[in-house]
């Protein structure tokens, strides 16, 4: 589906709206971001999208059905969440949705002087060396607070891979052996 600038423009200024309501709480923040992750994967959903689109279907009839399904994981909405999801639902911004929740989060972390990094690792980390690669990083990245997401792939063989925005670090063996392979094949 091809998004005209004027429905990415109505919803950068819900995102805005958003982050007007969050400020750098960061309890708040990941409130919000739970919900937004939790519409993002609605969005592919039959029932949802059916239920989004129906006309006959009154909209505050509409926002208490996204928010029972919400809520249906036990977590507490966020505050306005009924305002939010009348906007969503009015203007029919799920297929932006991915995209407003990563700009929502890029504009926390920038205005909170944080940095979100995803490390990788072979195997699980101990918490000590956890600690120590995050400090390390946080110097790295001018003393900014380090936001740090760990998952494991085994696959990696051995070693890292951390990226930090645009930017990927590969410290892996399968990386290096994957290089080497490059530099043979040259």
């Amino acid at each position: 589906m091809r998004i005209g600038k004027k429905i990415r423009d109505r919803a950068r200024l819900i995102v805005r709206y958003v982050e007007s309501l969050v400020g750098v709480d960061e309890v708040h923040f990941e409130r919000w971001d739970r919900a937004l992750d939790r519409l993002v994967s609605m969005r592919f959903v039959r029932a949802s999208r059916s239920v989004s689109l129906n006309r006959t279907i009154p909209l505050d009839e509409k926002v208490a059905f996204f928010k029972k399904l919400l809520s249906g994981s036990g977590e507490p909405l966020p505050e306005n969440m009924g305002s939010f999801l009348e906007l969503l639902i009015r203007e029919d911004l799920w297929d932006l949705l991915p995209c407003m929740r990563e700009e929502f989060r890029s504009d926390f972390f920038r205005r909170t002087g944080q940095e979100e990094v995803f490390i990788v690792s072979s195997e699980p980390f101990p918490q000590p060396e956890k600690s120590r690669l995050v400090q390390t990083l946080s110097g790295s990245l001018g003393g900014r607070k380090v936001q740090d997401h760990w998952t494991v792939d085994p696959r990696l063989i051995g070693g890292l891979v951390i990226r930090v925005g645009t930017h990927v670090w590969d410290g892996s063996l399968k990386g290096r052996l994957n290089q080497m392979r490059q530099e043979l094949l040259e």
